[in-house]
């Protein structure tokens, strides 16, 4: 299955455009956003960038939710309504691969999901940091963030990833920096 992963788009809904074309470009089956989603409108924007698609979109919760009532009270609305977790993890099986979805918040348990090698492979955010390396035996996912942000700072990249579950393998993919930053 090929699985299109973003992160942390914190409201930049021009980026989220460009997130879009690198999933219809590559085809992906399913959506997975790792997190920090921010405000309702960016869920509605996402939902009619998507709507051609048609395949499902999961997702967790980050730790920047500006009013995670209304994200759920919109999301029922949407054409394609968003699966999210009622917890702070979300576990999905591709084919024979279990992967693991969390936000990152806690670099402790961040640590502890890798180290315990329960997973094919572990999505995560937060840092707004792309990584796309093999820890142990768990390829560990960050497709960085779509809002030009990292550590703090306006950066010049936004990324997002490509999860093929048949070689448990992933690609990053860097946007265009749009004309207005």
């Amino acid at each position: 299955m090929i699985v299109g992963v973003l992160s942390d788009t914190h409201d930049r809904l021009d980026s989220l455009k460009g997130a879009v074309e690198v999933f219809k470009n590559n085809k992906v089956e399913l959506i997975v956003h790792c997190g920090d989603w921010v405000s309702p409108f960016t869920i509605e924007y996402f939902d009619f960038l998507c709507y051609d698609l048609k395949i499902p979109i999961y997702s967790v919760f980050g730790n920047n939710e500006g009013d995670i009532r209304r994200i759920i009270e919109r999301n029922s609305k949407l054409k394609n309504p968003i699966i999210f977790t009622s917890k702070q993890t979300l576990e999905i099986q591709f084919n024979d691969k279990k992967v693991i979805v969390y936000h990152g918040q806690d670099s402790a348990i961040t640590k502890a999901v890798i180290k315990s090698q329960n997973y094919d492979a572990f999505f995560t955010g937060h840092t707004h940091v792309p990584i796309n390396k093999v820890e142990y035996k768990t390829l560990v996912l960050n497709p960085g963030s779509t809002s030009y942000t990292a550590n703090s700072r306006i950066i010049d990249s936004a990324s997002v990833a490509i999860y093929d579950s048949n070689t448990n393998s992933a690609n990053l993919f860097f946007l265009n920096k749009p004309l207005n930053i």
